[in-house]
């Protein structure tokens, strides 16, 4: 049979990781703008293609490639869509696993070790948050500058490949000399490259200053003779970028910005912080804390540490030319992590697993290794070898699978969370300029049970440094005002953790725009948001009295329809509020019976459900309530008729009802006949 060859291995291996990350996050399509977006949207709306190079005091951080992009999207397509700017960040995730398998390939020609690497990275459950929220786009495009500035670097550094001896002697010496000329040419337009790309990267983000110690430690392993000749490694480009990182640093500090708050605030945890960046090193370990609830997630870590860190070292022992590799890997995670471990307060850090992206580059090649040692058939684990291909399928299978599962996971959350934004886009009104009041519009979610026990797994949409006004700005077209409230009352106690943005104290006075409402309620199965209908004010008068079809105390019925569609009813009831005062205790009762009478469901809750005292509508205004209404899986009868009546929660009781001649109705309630959907 017919051996594949392994450069064709390399790019299956390629072609898959790829596909892996873009498969694993393409879903983050569907979500809006979100988050830190927001934050940048706000700040790239003072900027221009000129003051986007300077330092802006708003962000707290010099990095202007994040928002020279913005500028040229916002340019080109009038506004940000939520797609693209998604999309970019899912394409540049897999883009950087691409990236890495090849640069595993490069250094060490093993497409299984290539394979290993990228998936890996594909998959870091800690990376949901970077990739997630265009926001944090910085991540992985510092990383993949990274990757690329490292590929050029390789290329410059690399000796000429030997052509071998030429046909004829005659001239070969003149033929010789004249391909190192061109080989230095090549070499130096690729230094020039790396160069270019170390310059974006120092607009991209602080971390670039890593560079140097990355090129030397990728150099070692490409060229594994210069660690017998210190004085030739030492004389390498790779100190001069070192030596650049360290002068933009000193710089850095002079800078006409101030510290981002969050960044800037106080305790910090250097044991908590550093268990912490523990746990991500050696992940695929402590994802057996949550299945060890009696252990405490701190000696899981320390333990997980410990194997993988003496196994590292055994190998590197048994094996001498594991050790470069084995210090790279460790290497970039350490380097990437010590940032992290010694400048950052300990609450950001845990809140933030988007700031371990960087690392884990390290976190990919070392588990590739530890696995390549399985494969290897001089593998100093002679146990294994009749079933080393077995173990190393299995093994990563297990990291593929329970690290794709928990992105997974933090994806439906995101999903779960920003659904009043969607609630918002698929209920579009006539009304441009229509107002909106947004109940209990959560902020983020924290569901358990936790997977890794160090460190916050939570999922945000907004924070406490952004604005209702922008999140609807973002995503919605047209010009709304726009509160966020919180109603303790509408709230309930869940398994589940939530945070709610209370911006605004309710709106009292209307205006002569229609006022919708939108409500989140916490359910068990998680949030969840209903566009309850609107308030058009001073619209009552349009409105004939032979038109109105019923009278119930408090409340005219001014309007009915109701739809039926795939066991979902779909009501619109339009009341007028009368000149009286309305206790809080009075409801409307929705209830859609069969052909016999039978109920099927019901929906209670006064209109738009907010309690009528909270409200405020005055005679004239025109109040729309809109209620969506679900039948059991299981239920075969065919809704036909929906009732509709006032009533006391309080003490049970029905308000008297009559028809528009006076007369009184049946069980005091208006019958609307259910018609099918178009």
């Amino acid at each position: 049979m017919r051996r594949i060859s392994e450069k064709r291995l390399l790019w299956f291996s390629g072609l898959a990781v790829v596909l892996l990350a873009g498969w694993l996050y393409w879903r983050t399509l569907r979500l809006p703008l979100i988050y830190d977006t927001l934050l940048h949207i706000r700040i790239a709306g003072g900027l221009n293609f000129a003051s986007v190079w300077l330092p802006t005091e708003a962000f707290g951080f010099y990095r202007p490639m994040t928002f020279f992009p913005m500028l040229l999207i916002q340019r080109l397509f009038d506004g940000y869509p939520a797609w693209l700017l998604h999309a970019n960040n899912v394409v540049q995730h897999a883009a950087n696993a691409g990236l890495l398998a090849w640069l595993s390939w490069r250094l060490w020609p093993d497409w299984r070790r290539a394979l290993a690497s990228g998936a890996i990275f594909a998959v870091f459950p800690f990376s949901y948050q970077a990739v997630a929220v265009y926001g944090h786009n910085v991540h992985p495009a510092i990383v993949g500058l990274g990757l690329l500035g490292l590929h050029s670097y390789l290329t410059a550094v690399s000796p000429p490949k030997s052509k071998g001896t030429p046909r004829y002697a005659e001239g070969s010496e003149k033929e010789s000399l004249q391909s190192v000329k061109l080989g230095d040419k090549k070499r130096r337009h690729w230094q020039i490259l790396t160069w270019l790309l170390f310059g974006l990267m120092l607009l991209t983000h602080e971390t670039a200053v890593l560079f140097g110690g990355f090129a030397l430690l990728v150099q070692i392993n490409a060229q594994p003779d210069l660690l017998k000749k210190w004085r030739v490694l030492l004389r390498q480009p790779w100190r001069w970028f070192l030596l650049a990182g360290v002068v933009y640093l000193v710089i850095y500090q002079f800078l006409p910005i101030s510290r981002a708050p969050q960044a800037a605030a106080s305790g910090r945890d250097l044991w908590l912080n550093g268990l912490y960046l523990l746990q991500a090193a050696v992940f695929p370990l402590t994802w057996f804390a949550h299945v060890l609830p009696q252990m405490s997630g701190a000696w899981v870590a320390l333990v997980s540490g410990g194997f993988v860190v003496s196994l590292s070292g055994w190998l590197a022992w048994r094996r001498p030319d594991w050790r470069t590799p084995l210090l790279l890997a460790w290497g970039w995670w350490a380097g990437a992590s010590l940032l992290l471990w010694v400048t950052l307060p300990t609450d950001y850090l845990l809140r933030g697993p988007r700031l371990l992206y960087l690392g884990s580059v390290g976190v990919a090649l070392l588990w590739a290794h530890l696995l390549a040692a399985v494969w290897d058939g001089r593998s100093p684990i002679p146990s294994l070898a009749k079933i080393r291909g077995f173990v190393w399928t299995a093994v990563l299978a297990f990291i593929l699978i329970t690290s794709g599962q928990f992105v997974q996971i933090k994806l439906t959350q995101y999903e779960q969370l920003t659904e009043p934004v969607r609630v918002w886009q698929d209920n579009p009104d006539s009304f441009p300029n229509a107002e909106v009041v947004i109940v209990n519009l959560p902020q983020w979610l924290d569901v358990p049970p936790k997977t890794y026990a160090i460190g916050v797994e939570f999922v945000a949409m907004l924070g406490d440094y952004l604005f209702v006004e922008e999140l609807s700005s973002a995503n919605l077209p047209g010009a709304h005002k726009t509160w966020a409230v919180n109603l303790p009352e509408l709230q309930s106690s869940q398994p589940y953790a939530y945070g709610v943005q209370a911006q605004d104290a309710w709106p009292t006075a209307f205006s002569d725009q229609p006022r919708h409402f939108f409500i989140t309620y916490f359910l068990p199965e998680g949030p969840q948001t209903q566009h309850t209908g609107f308030v058009w004010p001073k619209m009552a008068q349009s409105i004939a009295p032979r038109n109105v079809p019923a009278q119930f105390g408090f409340y005219t019925l001014a309007g009915t329809s109701a739809e039926t569609c795939n066991n979902t009813i779909e009501v619109s009831l339009r009341w007028l509020p009368g000149s009286e005062a309305i206790p809080d205790t009075t409801s409307i009762f929705v209830q859609v019976l069969d052909e016999n009478g039978r109920l099927l469901t019901q929906a209670d809750g006064p209109p738009l459900g907010i309690r009528p005292g909270l409200l405020a509508a005055s005679p004239d205004d025109l109040l729309v309530d809109l209620r969506t209404l679900e039948l059991a899986e299981a239920e075969t009868a065919v809704p036909t008729t929906v009732l509709v009546g006032v009533y006391d929660f309080a003490s049970g009781v029905r308000s008297p009802a009559a028809d528009a001649a006076g007369q009184p109705l049946p069980d005091n309630a208006w019958r609307i006949p259910i018609s099918a959907c178009p």
